[in-house]
């Protein structure tokens, strides 16, 4: 994660937001050379989002109920791959 001034970020704003867009990663912005705030691209943050939704999803499967009591049905985990696809493309 690249850390940043927050005076720079400010001072420069659509050089970083043009590298959230073109890295897909987030930036560390510094306050009096400590940790202030972290800033994400939304297209980014919707896909992280939607991959710690379905992580979430995945880990209340438990193996040895039947899928209908699996906190997730088969066509939902479907969806979400589908949604996560076309989110990478």
């Amino acid at each position: 994660m690249i850390s940043i001034k927050s005076d720079d970020f400010s001072s420069n704003y659509d050089l970083f937001v043009k590298l959230c867009e073109i890295t897909a990663e987030p930036l560390r912005l510094t306050k009096e050379g400590c940790p202030d705030m972290v800033v994400i691209n939304a297209e980014t943050y919707e896909r992280r989002k939607k991959m710690l939704d379905l992580r979430e999803k995945l880990l209340r499967i438990n193996e040895d109920q039947p899928l209908s009591t699996r906190g997730i049905s088969l066509e939902e985990l479907g969806k979400y791959i589908d949604e996560l696809e076309k989110g990478e493309e």
